[in-house]
């Protein structure tokens, strides 16, 4: 008996359906809690692109669970690493106003709430903000693009083309947030960073760093 599905596309299928599940689970939630319009459609879109960059990556979840024994024992220096990021961040903004240049967020950002106002929209948007939207862009610009560049380089050229990679998609990473030109810098910078860290590291690592310096703009 013939079967329609092959046996190696299985664990696709089943993963596929419990995205589709999950998602469905999400959007209930979300409905259930009453958030507004914008803050359910900013959650749902990242966890659906999310959800799309899990399934393309169910190759590598050995790589994933190489990366976890990488940081098992210094996760806390990675979080430290990005509230770091985002205090010398924030040093230039001061240094930056001192000389009469406001820097403000990218256009494109997700607006930060009110933190003394504390409703069920302003913890969803600031779990989106710490830890949706960075495993988004590490998925993304690093797990996938970067580690895609590293497993396709030759040796002759693996220097050159990663180098080209980190400046391409830190570039095209501090565009999408939608910087002024002296905001550039930061987002730029960032991904450079981020990139650094996931060569050396792996994706957990770059995500922890990430989230803190995401967690460390909002504290601060």
């Amino acid at each position: 008996m013939k079967t329609i599905i092959a046996s190696g596309d299985i664990k696709y299928v089943k993963s596929m359906a419990c995205f589709f599940v999950m998602l469905g689970a999400l959007a209930l939630l979300l409905k259930g809690v009453q958030v507004k319009k914008p803050t359910f459609d900013l959650v749902i879109g990242q966890a659906g692109l999310l959800g799309v960059l899990l399934l393309i990556s169910l190759g590598r979840l050995n790589e994933l669970l190489e990366d976890c024994q990488k940081i098992n024992k210094t996760a806390p220096v990675f979080i430290l690493a990005g509230f770091l990021l985002s205090w010398a961040f924030q040093w230039y903004r001061e240094t930056a106003r001192q000389y009469g240049i406001a820097i403000a967020p990218g256009t494109s950002q997700v607006n930060v709430p009110d933190l003394g106002v504390i409703t069920a929209d302003t913890v969803i948007i600031v779990i989106s903000i710490i830890l949706l939207g960075p495993l988004l862009e590490e998925m993304l610009f690093r797990f996938i693009g970067l580690g895609l560049v590293r497993q396709l380089a030759k040796p002759g050229q693996a220097v050159f083309l990663i180098g080209a990679w980190v400046v391409a998609t830190s570039t095209i990473f501090a565009l999408l947030h939608g910087p002024e030109p002296a905001a550039f810098a930061i987002y730029f910078i960032s991904g450079v960073v981020y990139s650094i860290v996931y060569l050396r590291y792996g994706v957990l690592a770059s995500l922890l760093v990430h989230a803190a310096g995401n967690a460390g703009v909002l504290i601060i």
